[in-house]
C-alpha cells in the first residue's frame, strides 16, 4: 500500500557542493511535494517570500479534495488544503504567519488521517515543535508552547471546517496546550530611543555608539518607518507592512491629504477579533510620512515600507539584529510596539474610550491588560487605605 504524501510543504536545503564545478551552493529554501522539489528561488533569509511561493504552488494545483464523513478516511492535509482555499483572503492579509503554521502542520500531521488526532498525538506535536529552533532570524531560540499551541487551533478550524461540510460521523477534538497570559510587556522611552538609533546604523559598545561598517542605516530604512509608524500609532506589524501611499480597495493606505491611516482597504473585510479602525496621524509621524512619501514618488515607489523599492513581507531579521545592536532584550518582538503604545496612552491618562479605538481594540482589552499603567490606578484603593 503506497504511504499518503503529506501534502506540499517548505524544507531548508543546506549549502551543498556543485557536482560540476565543486562550488559551494547557498542555503536555498524548496517545496516538496511527494517525491517533487520545486525550486522557489528564495535563499535562507527569505523565508516569508518562500512561503507565499508555497501558497502560489498549493493555490495552483488546487482541486477539491473528496466528500467524506468518516475520520478514519478524511487526510489532514485535505482538511487543511479545504480550509485554506476557503480562507484564502485571511491567508492573502495574514501573510506568512498563517502559512507558516499550515507549513508545520503539514509536515507533522500531513501523512495522518483525521482520526490520528487524539490528546496525545497533540501533545507529541507541541513537544516536537518545542524541540525546534525559530526558523527566522540567528537568535537560538526554540519555538514555545504557545506557538504550537496556535498552530492547533488552526488544525481545529480545520477540522471544524470540513465537519460543517461533509458532516463527520464523530468530530476530532484537538488538546490544546494550556494558554498563557500574556504579560505586555512595553518600550520605556528610553528603550525606544535605543531601538531607533540602531535602525540608523549604529551599535552599543562599552565605550559607547559606534556606526557599523558599510551600509547599516541605508539597509535598515525600512526598519525605521516601520518603528515609527508602530510607536506612534500601535498599529499591527502586519498592517503596518502592507501600507501603500494611495487609496486601494485591497491594501490598507495612507491618506496625507487628510491625515488619515486606513488600516484596512476600501472592499476589505477584517475580523471581529482584529479590528482595523483607521488612526488619525499625529503631527510629529505626519512630518516624516510626508518626507518619505516625497522621496518614494519621486523614485516610484508605491509602498511604505519597503527596501531600496523591493516589497519587504517582514522586519522580524531586521528588528531583532536591532534590538541586539540597541543592548536589549532578546525577547522583544515587533509586537511590542502596539503594547507600547497602548501603555504610553494609558500612562498619559488618555481616556480608555478614545485609546482604544486609536489602537483599534476593545474597550475591555485595553483594560484588562493595560489598566495599571493609568496614573489613577487603584487610587480610590489606596485613599481608602490611608
Amino acid at each position: 500500500m503506497s504511504r499518503q504524501t503529506k501534502g506540499p510543504r517548505l524544507y531548508l536545503r543546506k549549502g551543498r557542493k556543485d557536482g560540476r564545478t565543486g562550488q559551494v551552493l547557498a542555503d536555498r529554501w524548496f517545496i516538496r511535494d511527494g517525491i517533487r522539489e520545486i525550486g522557489t528561488g528564495c535563499g535562507s533569509d527569505a523565508l516569508d517570500q518562500a512561503e507565499q511561493a508555497l501558497a502560489v504552488y498549493i493555490g495552483g494545483k488546487w482541486t477539491e479534495p473528496a466528500r467524506e464523513s468518516d475520520p478514519r478516511r478524511v487526510p489532514i492535509a485535505d482538511a487543511l488544503a479545504l480550509y485554506g482555499h476557503a480562507k484564502a483572503d485571511k491567508l492573502r492579509s495574514d501573510g506568512a504567519t498563517m502559512l507558516g503554521f499550515v507549513d508545520h502542520l503539514l509536515e507533522f500531521w500531513g501523512a495522518m488521517k483525521l482520526s490520528d488526532v487524539r490528546g496525545q498525538t497533540c501533545r507529541d506535536y507541541v513537544g516536537w515543535r518545542i524541540g525546534q529552533p525559530i526558523r527566522h532570524g540567528r537568535t537560538g531560540r526554540k519555538v514555545s508552547d504557545q506557538t504550537a499551541r496556535r498552530e492547533l487551533e488552526v488544525l481545529s478550524a480545520a477540522i471544524g471546517y470540513w465537519d460543517r461540510e461533509n458532516n463527520l460521523t464523530s468530530r476530532p477534538s484537538v488538546t490544546l496546550p494550556e494558554k498563557r497570559e500574556s504579560n505586555r510587556d512595553a518600550l520605556t522611552r528610553n528603550d525606544a530611543s535605543r531601538l531607533l538609533r540602531a535602525s540608523m546604523g549604529h551599535r552599543i559598545a562599552e565605550t559607547g555608539w559606534a556606526a557599523i561598517p558599510g551600509s547599516g542605516s541605508a539597509n535598515r530604512a525600512h526598519l525605521r518607518r516601520f518603528l515609527l509608524i508602530g510607536l506612534y500609532t500601535g498599529t499591527r506589524a502586519g498592517v503596518i507592512m502592507r501600507l501603500v501611499w494611495s487609496e486601494s480597495p485591497t491594501e490598507p493606505w495612507v491618506d496625507l491629504d487628510a491625515g488619515v491611516i486606513y488600516r484596512r482597504g476600501r472592499d476589505e473585510r477584517v475580523s471581529t477579533t482584529k479590528r482595523r479602525p483607521l488612526v488619525k496621524i499625529p503631527r510629529r509621524l505626519l512630518a516624516h510620512l510626508r518626507r518619505w512619501r516625497a522621496a518614494d514618488l519621486d523614485a516610484g515607489h508605491h509602498r511604505v515600507i519597503h527596501h531600496g523599492g523591493r516589497q519587504v513581507t517582514s522586519v522580524r531579521r531586521s528588528f531583532a539584529a536591532s534590538v541586539v545592536d540597541a543592548g536589549l532584550s532578546p525577547s522583544i518582538t515587533p509586537h511590542w510596539l502596539r503594547h507600547t503604545a497602548a501603555t504610553w496612552l494609558m500612562e498619559r491618562g488618555v481616556d480608555p474610550w478614545q485609546a482604544a479605538g486609536y489602537l483599534g481594540m476593545t474597550v475591555q482589552t485595553l483594560e484588562k491588560h493595560y489598566a495599571h499603567a493609568r496614573p489613577d490606578h487603584q487610587s480610590a484603593a489606596r485613599r481608602a487605605m490611608r
